[in-house]
């Protein structure tokens, strides 16, 4: 195994230590509480009294597992339509992003307003208490797959996976067809894998059944794997000949480098499956006012409109989406309720075959 990247099993650490956080936050008042009265307001004038509270506010914070360039141009865009707020960006996806609420929270010290992160992020998030519904009224767009009844968490987008290979270090037929055929000799030592794939372990876990699927992954352990934080910077490397193929990478990523002329093919493997990535509300948005007009706007049809343009999958009704071949094969959906109750052992297990012992 060949890690490229230090690990740190913060999921873990999130789930162990969020019944340990000592309680600082219990005087900040929860952001529900500054928009309860708008709840029966109709919604032109709800929506200027957003505008009037976040006038107020003046700036909103979000943290965003989107790309960076992605996320400066959909922060423009937002800006665009409300220029007396400033938006605060930061970039950081899987359990970077858990890590850093959690301290802030834990230091009772919350900059964060809205977070868009994966199903295992957004799992994390909830179960250390650092979230709180929020009704929006763009949730009516969407279908109930696409948001939990809660109203934690509505689908920003969705991530179709496929394999990636490089089309000058491999023929397009002589592709990885299937899961087994990369357990062939000639793959050993050209494969990149996530060091946080776990959703991609539970999903071929249940596919293979959990002894079966054990028995996979530590044989695919043994084919001497290049572990890497960060699908975009594996697709990259593909690119560059670094390896032959990535197992799990983003499937609008590859066709956006595929259409830009760069050596890069890609495979709907069966089992084919998309992350889910959800818009969320801090507990203690301190510009509640802002992020709820930044919420409304993400989810709604101009700002799911902006995600297509990165060739983002959106599951809200009617967009116009970029790279409609992602969706011709019906996925499964890694979503709350599939990886909410398995995400600790799933998480554990990933670690003992694929980091353990490296």
């Amino acid at each position: 195994m060949k890690p490229t990247t230090q690990f740190l099993p913060a999921l873990a650490v999130a789930f162990a230590c969020s019944a340990l956080a000592p309680d600082l936050t219990s005087a900040q008042k929860p952001a529900s509480e500054s928009l309860v009265r708008l709840s029966k307001l109709a919604p032109e004038q709800r929506r200027q009294a957003l505008i009037e509270g976040a006038k107020a506010e003046k700036e909103v914070t979000y943290y965003s597992s989107l790309q960076a360039p992605q996320l400066e141009v959909f922060a423009r865009a937002f800006n665009q339509q409300y220029p007396f707020l400033k938006v605060n960006t930061y970039r950081a996806s899987g359990e970077k992003q858990v890590i850093r609420i959690q301290t802030e929270n834990s230091a009772g010290r919350n900059l964060v307003d809205v977070v868009n992160s994966s199903a295992e992020e957004a799992a994390a998030l909830k179960k250390i208490g650092v979230l709180e519904p929020y009704p929006s009224p763009q949730r009516e767009f969407y279908p109930l797959s696409a948001k939990d009844k809660e109203g934690y968490f509505t689908s920003l987008y969705v991530i179709p996976m496929v394999l990636g290979y490089n089309a000058n270090l491999v023929k397009r037929g002589d592709a990885p067809k299937s899961y087994e055929d990369l357990l062939n000799a000639k793959w050993k030592g050209q494969m990149f894998l996530d060091n946080e794939a776990y959703d991609w372990f539970a999903v071929l876990l249940r596919h293979f059944g959990k002894e079966k699927g054990l028995r996979y992954m530590r044989s695919l352990a043994r084919q001497d794997l290049t572990l890497i934080r960060g699908r975009t910077a594996q697709t990259q490397l593909l690119v560059a000949g670094e390896r032959a193929v990535a197992i799990a990478l983003s499937g609008h990523t590859v066709l956006e480098l595929k259409a830009k002329g760069a050596p890069i093919g890609w495979v709907a493997l069966d089992p084919y499956f998309s992350h889910s990535n959800y818009m969320m509300f801090a507990l203690y948005a301190p510009h509640p006012h802002a992020a709820a007009l930044f919420t409304d706007w993400a989810l709604s049809e101009e700002g799911q409109s902006v995600i297509t343009t990165f060739g983002r999958v959106v599951a809200r009704k009617g967009v116009k989406q970029r790279f409609p071949e992602l969706g011709e094969k019906e996925s499964i959906a890694v979503d709350i309720d599939f990886i909410a109750p398995i995400l600790q052992e799933t998480s554990k297990e990933f670690r003992e075959i694929f980091i353990a012992g490296r």
